[in-house]
């Protein structure tokens, strides 16, 4: 089993790779919209911390309650660029839900490639089915929000009642690992239902994520165990990226901005991995399978009657018997 996984994360990673353009084609997306997101607020910090004491103070080093500081100065109002920012972040997860299509169908043709057209026309025969895909989506993830909240206040009430100091941050460090394993088996789930939907062309996406749970509930180990480790590796990434960051100097802005692209375009490939990697597994083991059901499809044994007997030699004429 642990040799599969492995096997299929390479299967999936080489895949990722092989239509590379795909990848550069959605950080280039992200990057433009990124841009345009957050120029409003550079223009307006720019402005504000030009020949100010806090720019200088700034400049010289990234100080958390200078910064909160100027956030709350009424002539700076750097919180109504946020909706800005929260709009096109909003544009590009409509992005990705359109070309989700697209990739999938990239992705399942593997080494035969598609055109252009054939990828924007996945695309818009899959965006309204996964656009009501994402619609049930939400019903578990809110649910799972809800239990953050829940498991914060918790964990805040217990380590004010407990003796030890540490029992309120036990609780929550368990509770977070549980929802964080929960979140992976929601998506894993949803993916599941979007492979199957691209794989079988299926237009009632109930029947896609019913199916979609019951294959992720079945293979429930080694599917979650292979999503688990794509994430980690972005989230190590994520985790080296910050650390470098904190060791940089102010003004080392332009290492600044490549080291940030690059933790954005490893969590894009990491998505895209993951991805790919469930449509190899799905092609090699679930497809044909009939709907409710995981068991692969066996073709029926068909029973082959005996072709009669012929004779060797049909124009030879025996002797009778009694000659």
């Amino acid at each position: 089993m642990e040799g599969d996984n492995r096997r299929l994360m390479a299967a999936g990673a080489r895949l990722v790779w092989r239509r590379r353009g795909l990848l550069w084609w959605v950080f280039a997306v992200n990057f433009l919209l990124g841009v345009m997101g957050t120029f409003p607020m550079a223009r307006e910090l720019n402005r504000a911390l030009r020949h100010s004491l806090e720019g200088e103070q700034l400049f010289k080093g990234f100080d958390l309650g200078m910064f909160y500081e100027l956030v709350r100065l009424p002539e700076v109002e750097l919180l109504r660029f946020t909706t800005s920012s929260y709009g096109f972040a909003a544009l590009f997860a409509l992005f990705m839900l359109f070309v989700s299509g697209g990739i999938l169908e990239t992705y399942r043709q593997g080494r035969r490639r598609i055109s252009t057209g054939d990828f924007f026309a996945a695309s818009g025969a899959f965006f309204w089915r996964f656009v009501r895909l994402m619609l049930f989506s939400l019903v578990p993830f809110a649910l799972l929000g809800n239990a953050y909240l829940g498991l914060e206040t918790a964990s805040d009430y217990l380590g004010d009642k407990a003796v030890a100091d540490q029992v309120g941050f036990v609780v929550w460090l368990a509770g977070v690992i549980v929802l964080v394993l929960t979140t992976l088996f929601v998506r894993l789930w949803f993916d599941i239902a979007k492979v199957d939907a691209v794989a079988r062309d299926e237009r009632r996406m109930l029947r896609s994520a019913w199916k979609g749970i019951d294959i992720t509930r079945q293979q429930v180990r080694a599917l979650l165990w292979m999503y688990l480790r794509i994430s980690l590796v972005a989230w190590i990434t994520l985790l080296i990226a910050f650390l470098i960051w904190m060791k940089l100097p102010p003004t080392a802005v332009p290492v600044t901005f490549v080291l940030l692209e690059l933790v954005v375009l490893v969590q894009l490939g990491a998505r895209l991995w993951q991805m790919a990697s469930l449509t190899i597994w799905y092609q090699r083991r679930a497809e044909g399978v009939s709907v409710g059901s995981t068991d692969f499809a066996v073709a029926p044994q068909v029973a082959i009657e005996p072709e009669p007997q012929l004779p060797l030699y049909p124009d030879l004429e025996l002797p009778p018997a009694d000659a």
